[in-house]
């Protein structure tokens, strides 16, 4: 990126051709589509945005770094830093989601921190970009109501000041993901933290807005939104890939949190 003056996209503006779009009050929703092997400037956006990624993927170059993204993951953006797309997958296919300025005044939160963006401290919540991506399919008189909804708690949890939080909620977090395919139980990670088990038990919830349990199965949900995509993956495969227990388990969970059932995500 040495010497190279990045392009500025306003608003609802995005690398390749945008084949559809919708704008709920003040949240942008869109799909694009790109051509095989096509580069985009270096490039960053005016506003916060959240991008999925339906088919293909891209190599996406920052800073210090580049990732090598596919379909079924879950992108924030935050304003101003910027990127550079290359070597794009045919056929991608990609839904974005953008918060103007109007959003954070009506409901007075603040911008998603950089760190969204680059994984190290938040959890990107890509159950929840599905979520506000079948209401802009859907689209009907309830949508707008919906989308705002969904997105107030997709950003919320990003808005805590998580220095106030005890140490072990942080590392709790990394031991679930680190074990999400092993039967965790309060003790073993109460052994793993120091704590005492009832510590976990009572005060979990409160810093997750979940029960331990719950929130294991968002993360298997999680990885199953990963493997979706990949039509040569059955979806009892995938359940059983995922650590549940058969595929009536596993579609009942995916709907509940994502409001989908895997098949109609595979589908879009």
């Amino acid at each position: 990126m040495s010497g190279t003056i990045p392009v500025q996209l306003a608003a609802g503006t995005y690398v390749g051709t945008k084949v559809k779009e919708r704008v709920f009050g003040a949240v942008i929703t869109s799909e694009t589509t790109f051509v095989p092997n096509m580069a985009s400037d270096w490039h960053f956006h005016i506003n916060p945005h959240f991008s999925h990624i339906l088919e293909g993927g891209s190599k996406e170059v920052r800073k210090g770094g580049s990732d090598r993204q596919y379909a079924g993951t879950g992108l924030y953006y935050h304003p101003g830093v910027a990127h550079q797309n290359i070597d794009y997958l045919p056929g991608t296919r990609i839904f974005n989601m953008e918060l103007t300025g109007d959003f954070f005044k009506t409901f007075g939160l603040s911008h998603p921190p950089p760190s969204l963006m680059f994984g190290d401290k938040f959890q990107l919540n890509t159950s929840g970009l599905v979520r506000i991506m079948k209401e802009h399919y859907l689209h009907d008189t309830a949508s707008s109501i919906a989308i705002d909804q969904l997105c107030v708690d997709l950003i919320t949890p990003c808005q805590e000041d998580f220095r106030c939080y005890p140490e072990w909620t942080e590392k709790i977090r990394d031991i679930m993901y680190d074990h999400w395919d092993t039967p965790l139980s309060l003790p073993f990670l109460a052994e793993q933290l120091d704590l005492h088990p009832v510590t976990i038990s009572r005060y979990f919830s409160r810093y997750f807005g979940c029960s331990a349990g719950e929130y294991l199965r968002k993360i298997k949900v999680e990885r199953a939104i990963s493997l979706i995509k990949k039509e040569q993956v059955s979806l009892t495969g995938i359940a059983y890939e995922c650590g549940f227990t058969d595929q009536a388990h596993f579609t009942k969970t995916f709907r509940r949190i994502t409001g989908m059932l895997p098949n109609q995500y595979r589908k879009i």
